[in-house]
C-alpha cells in the first residue's frame, strides 16, 4: 500500500490541490471581495463610489463612445475604461450596466449619430499619432452618457481639442476614471445643483479669464455672475451700445489687432464678442463708480452657496462690503483671490520696464478683520516656472516672479502638482484665536520677499533669490489659508460715517455682528484660476490650467501643474462634499522632486539594482551548498 501511494503520490497531490480550489471558489463564489496592494489604494474604488454604487435604487445606463478599431495608443485608454466598468458594475450589481457603441459603424447614420452626441454634451478629441516620421490624426469621442430613467448625465473623460497622445495624458486619462464616473451619477442621483457665483464690477477676472475653471464648475454646480452694485437697466443698455459702436470702429478702420489684458487679439468675428465685452465691462466699472448711474442690491447674495471674488482691480464700495460682511455673518463662504500689486507686463513690450503699483481695491482692512492680513509685497523663488517674453524675445525658462506653490502633507494638494502663482504677496494670520486656520500654500525656502519693485526682462540676477544670503531655517511664507468657525463683523467698532451708521442700525437691514459657523480661503494671487489663451489652428483657444503656455508647440506642452484641482479641492471643502477631495487625491499629478530625496539618487539606483542581485547570487550559493550536503 505504501508502495503504491508512494508511486502515485505527485498524482495524489495534484488532485488534493485542485479539489480544494475548486471547493475554495464555491465557498467564495458568494462573497465578492477585491485587493489592492498599491499604497494609495489608487487602483481599487474608493467608499464612497462603492456605497453609490451598492445603493443604487435605479438603473444606471453607461453608453460609451470610445469604440471601434484603434492603434495601441487608444486602445490603452478603451481597456482602462473597460477593467473601471467592469469594476463599478461589480459593485453595482444588476443595476450599473454599460453598453460600448461604435458611432461609426453604420456610415450611413454615423454623422446623425455624432450630431446628436455632441448635442447631448459629449465633444470629439483629434489624437496625433506618429508612425515613421508620418503624423496620422485619429478622432475618438472620449465620453460617456450615464442614463437613469428619462434623465441623462454627459460625462466627458478626455479633453476636447487635438493633441499628441503621451503616457502623461493616458495616466492622467486613467486617474481620473473613477472621479468623472462619480460625479457623473451624483449628478444623476442629485439633480439640484449649489449655485456659486463670481463677484463682478471690480476689473475682476472675466468669464473667458476664468473659462477653463468655469467650464470645469458649471459641469456639477450653477455658475453664474453677480453685481451687487448694479448698473441701472437704461444705463447698461446704453454700454452695450456703446461697446457695439467701438467694435464696429476697429472694423470701419481696419484695425487688425487690439491688446487685451496683455493678450494680442486679432479683431475678426470669432473674437467679436469677446472685444465687445471688453469694451461693455469697461465702461460698466466706470458707471458703477457714478452713484448716479448705479444701485446697490442688499438682497444679491441671497442665494448664494460660495461667493468667488477673484482679482479686484477698482475699489469696492462700503455698502458693496457691508453686504458680502452680512452674507458672511449668515453662513456664506467665500473664496478671495486678491492681489496687492498690479504689474502690466503689456508695457514690457515696449519700454523693457515696468512698476509694481499698489491696487486699491479696499480690501486689505476689510480682510484684516477676519484675521487675514494681505501684505503688499511679491515673493521671488528660486522655484519657479517660465515665461514668455512680451517682447518677442524668446522665453525665460525661470520667471521668479512666477513662484511654483506647494504645502507638504496636505490633503487639498495631495497628488495633486504644484500650483503656479503669479506675483503672489504673502499672507500672515492676526487674532481672531477662536478661527480654525490652515495654511494652504507656501514657497519654496529658496525665496526673496519685494516690495513695489521695478519689473523687468534684463534684471534676473537681482531676482534670483540664489543670489542672496537666504536664512536658514527660516520658515517658507504662506499664499493661502482656510480659515474655519465664528467671524465677528467687519464692521463691529468700525469707524464709519454718521449717513454709514445710520444705514447699518436700519432694522430693515438685520445688521448681524456674529457669523454663524462658516468657512473662508484667502489666496495672494489673483491668478491662480487665470488661464492663458494661445493661436491654435488660427483660433485663438483658452490653455488648461494643468498646462504651460510657455511650452505650447514643444514636446514640454504636458500636464504639470495642479491649479484646477487644487481649487475644486478647496470648493468642495466650503460646500461639504470631501468626499469628492479623497477621489482626486487618487489622481496622479506630476510633483516636484524633494531635494533631499534626490540626493539620495545613487543610494536608491544601489538599491533597485544590485540588493536583487546579491539576493540572487546568495540564493544560489545557499541551494548549491544544501544539495552539495545533502546528496555528496
Amino acid at each position: 500500500m505504501n508502495n503504491l501511494f508512494i508511486k502515485y503520490r505527485s498524482f495524489i497531490y495534484v488532485l488534493i490541490l485542485c479539489f480544494s480550489l475548486i471547493l475554495i471558489n464555491i465557498i467564495t463564489s458568494d462573497f465578492f471581495f477585491r485587493v489592492d496592494l498599491s499604497n494609495d489604494q489608487i487602483h481599487s474604488l474608493s467608499p464612497h463610489s462603492k456605497d453609490i454604487l451598492s445603493n443604487l435604487d435605479d438603473i444606471v445606463t453607461a453608453d460609451v463612445y470610445l469604440e471601434g478599431d484603434f492603434p495601441a495608443e487608444i486602445e490603452k485608454l478603451k481597456k482602462s475604461l473597460n477593467e473601471k466598468l467592469d469594476e463599478f458594475k461589480a459593485y453595482g450589481s444588476n443595476n450599473f450596466k454599460f453598453n460600448f457603441i461604435n458611432l461609426d459603424e453604420d456610415p450611413e447614420l454615423s454623422k446623425e449619430f455624432k450630431n446628436q452626441v455632441y448635442k447631448d454634451g459629449i465633444d470629439y478629441s483629434d489624437i496625433l499619432i506618429t508612425r515613421d516620421s508620418k503624423q496620422e490624426v485619429i478622432r475618438i469621442w472620449p465620453g460617456i452618457i450615464l442614463r437613469m430613467g428619462d434623465e441623462f448625465v454627459p460625462v466627458q473623460l478626455l479633453q476636447a481639442g487635438k493633441f499628441p497622445i503621451s503616457q502623461v495624458i493616458i495616466n492622467q486619462f486613467n486617474d481620473q476614471l473613477e472621479y468623472n464616473l462619480v460625479l457623473g451619477i451624483n449628478k444623476l442621483l442629485k439633480p439640484t445643483l449649489k449655485n456659486i457665483k463670481f463677484l463682478r464690477g471690480h476689473g475682476e477676472l472675466d468669464n473667458a479669464d476664468a473659462w477653463v475653471i468655469r467650464d470645469r464648475l458649471i459641469k456639477f454646480y450653477d455658475v453664474d455672475t453677480v453685481r451687487i452694485n448694479q448698473v441701472k437697466n437704461n444705463e447698461y443698455n446704453n454700454a452695450l451700445k456703446i461697446s457695439e459702436n467701438q467694435y464696429d470702429s476697429l472694423i470701419k478702420y481696419k484695425i487688425d489687432s487690439i491688446n487685451i489684458k496683455s493678450n494680442i487679439l486679432p479683431v475678426e468675428k470669432n473674437t467679436k464678442r469677446y472685444i465687445t465685452n471688453y469694451f461693455k465691462n469697461k465702461l460698466l466699472s466706470e458707471y458703477n463708480l457714478d452713484p448716479n448711474k448705479c444701485s446697490e442690491r442688499l438682497d444679491a447674495l441671497n442665494k448664494t452657496d460660495l461667493l468667488i471674488v477673484a482679482k479686484p482691480k477698482t475699489a469696492i464700495t462700503d455698502k458693496e462690503l457691508f453686504v458680502i460682511d452680512q452674507y458672511i455673518m449668515n453662513g456664506g463662504k467665500v473664496i478671495w483671490l486678491i492681489d496687492m500689486l498690479d504689474v502690466d507686463e503689456t508695457l514690457l513690450k515696449d519700454t523693457n520696464i515696468t512698476f509694481a503699483r499698489p491696487i486699491n481695491h479696499n480690501l486689505q482692512q476689510f480682510l484684516f478683520k477676519y484675521g487675514a492680513r494681505f501684505n503688499v509685497n511679491m515673493i521671488n523663488d528660486f522655484r519657479s516656472t517660465p515665461v514668455i517674453r512680451m517682447d518677442g524675445l524668446g522665453k525665460i525658462p525661470k520667471w521668479y516672479f512666477y513662484p511654483l506653490l506647494y504645502q507638504d502633507n496636505s490633503i487639498y494638494l495631495k497628488n495633486v502638482g504644484p500650483i503656479k502663482a503669479r506675483y503672489a504677496c504673502t499672507i500672515d494670520t492676526v487674532g481672531e484665536d477662536q478661527i480654525q486656520k490652515t495654511s494652504l500654500l507656501k514657497s519654496s525656502d529658496q525665496y526673496k520677499i519685494l516690495r513695489q519693485t521695478t519689473v523687468n526682462y534684463q534684471n534676473l540676477y537681482n531676482y534670483n533669490p540664489l543670489n542672496f544670503e537666504i536664512e536658514t531655517n527660516k520658515q517658507s511664507p504662506s499664499v493661502a489659508w482656510l480659515f474655519e468657525g465664528v467671524f465677528n463683523s467687519s464692521y463691529e467698532n468700525r469707524s464709519v460715517s454718521k449717513e454709514f451708521k445710520k444705514f447699518i442700525n436700519n432694522p430693515a437691514v438685520n445688521y448681524k455682528s456674529k457669523s454663524k459657523e462658516t468657512k473662508m480661503v484667502f489666496i495672494g494671487d489673483g491668478d491662480l484660476i487665470r488661464n492663458d489663451f494661445v493661436k491654435a489652428d488660427n483660433q485663438i483657444k483658452p490653455v488648461l490650467l494643468s498646462f504651460e503656455s510657455a511650452d505650447y508647440g514643444t514636446p514640454n506642452f504636458t500636464p504639470r501643474y495642479g491649479n484646477a484641482l487644487f481649487f475644486l479641492n478647496i470648493i468642495d471643502k466650503l460646500l461639504d462634499r470631501e468626499e469628492l477631495i479623497t477621489l482626486r487625491s487618487k489622481m496622479n499629478m506630476p510633483r516636484l522632486l524633494k531635494k533631499d530625496i534626490y540626493s539620495q539618487k545613487e543610494f536608491w539606483q544601489f538599491f533597485n539594482l544590485g540588493i536583487p542581485l546579491i539576493f540572487i547570487i546568495f540564493f544560489g550559493i545557499t541551494n548549491h551548498y544544501i544539495r552539495r550536503k545533502k546528496y555528496v
